[in-house]
């Protein structure tokens, strides 16, 4: 197991306290409009509690710095975390995802429920819909909490556009991942893009950018914390799918097979392409989408995968990729304690296990 770094634990513990006195303070307002709605409330509470809170964490060290007071910003940090929320809801209902976190996602928490009441209706259905409300509700909550910073208006507006960015961004990364897995498309220089903005601009940089935004920080700093984030945001994604493909369920939170049963067209997967022969590839993308994916065909996929250089080709992308990053960050100049935890939290993210 990959520990964090201490200025990621330390911030992260920040942003905890400061969420659940946020969700504490919004969470009864929702469950007070009816009684029905007090269990939508406790789970959106319970989903929230898990998380790494990378996102709000590396917002807060783009405000430190521009010499920012990450205190003035907590309210963006936070809802960075429940846009992730949101994301998360909403992508494991596209996704058909049995567990995330390693407790059943939120759609089969309430499609459980609605079996268990014995209420009338398609119970996966309800199960879907309600995750998909969770979802939004945390999307309103993002707004709302974004708006609290202790900024000027001006930066406020220039950080909201951002974030606005950030939102477009990532859908639009999502629907590109969900269109190449049906489409059957594998294309390396695909699979880059999908990488950088499904997960690697919305994980690392565009934080790092709204935070030194909403620090009035100058044009050449946002910038650079831009060219600091996008390779490691890219090493953030391609390190993902290595953990979704080979890692450990009790450390990740979620199945090794969902990747291979969504038939996503990872980097991983475009490297194997243009390493094994035809009838091998042939066997690999058989595997990609089934309908009733099993462990045999799983561990096939998975030896494709390391004879072929695959999954060394993608370990050794996020290390390069990793190096990029610092080599940017070498250039930049920044504030010793941020220039250190950036770094440190360059190297988890290349290496981490979960």
């Amino acid at each position: 197991m990959t520990v964090a770094p201490s200025a990621l634990s330390r911030l992260r513990d920040e942003v905890d306290r400061a969420l659940e006195v946020a969700l504490d303070r919004r969470l009864p307002r929702l469950a007070g409009h009816h009684p029905a709605l007090s269990p939508v409330a406790d789970q959106l509470c319970a989903f929230v509690a898990g998380g790494k809170r990378i996102r709000p964490v590396l917002l807060l060290l783009g405000h430190a710095a521009a010499d920012g007071d990450p205190d003035d910003v907590m309210g963006p940090a936070l809802a960075l975390e429940l846009l992730h929320t949101f994301a998360l809801a909403h992508d494991d209902v596209i996704d058909r995802a049995d567990t995330r976190r390693g407790a059943p996602s939120v759609h089969r928490v309430f499609e459980a429920g609605h079996r268990e009441a014995g209420w009338d209706g398609d119970a996966a259905a309800y199960g879907e819909a309600v995750a998909i409300l969770l979802g939004d509700l945390a999307f309103v909550f993002a707004d709302e909490l974004f708006l609290t910073a202790a900024v000027s208006p001006v930066r406020l507006l220039s950080g909201l556009s951002h974030f606005t960015r950030l939102r477009e961004e990532v859908m639009a990364g999502q629907y590109l991942d969900l269109w190449a897995a049906t489409s059957r498309t594998t294309d390396r220089a695909l699979s880059e893009r999908i990488a950088a903005m499904k997960s690697g601009w919305y994980s690392v940089a565009r934080p790092l950018e709204v935070g030194a935004l909403l620090a009035g920080g100058d044009p050449e700093l946002v910038a650079g914390l831009g060219r600091f984030g996008d390779p490691l945001g890219r090493a953030f994604q391609v390190r993902d799918d290595l953990l979704g493909m080979f890692g450990e369920e009790d450390e990740t939170g979620k199945s090794t097979w969902g990747d291979l049963a969504e038939g996503k067209r990872t980097l991983l997967i475009a490297e194997a392409a243009e390493r094994l022969a035809p009838a091998d590839w042939k066997r690999l993308e058989a595997t990609l989408g089934a309908p009733e994916l099993d462990a045999g065909q799983a561990a096939l996929a998975r030896e494709l995968l390391v004879d072929c250089g695959a999954r060394d080709a993608a370990e050794a992308y996020v290390a390069e990729e990793v190096d990029t990053a610092l080599a940017v960050l070498d250039t930049l100049s920044l504030p010793r304690e941020v220039g250190e935890a950036l770094r440190d939290l360059a190297g988890y993210l290349g290496t981490r296990s979960s």
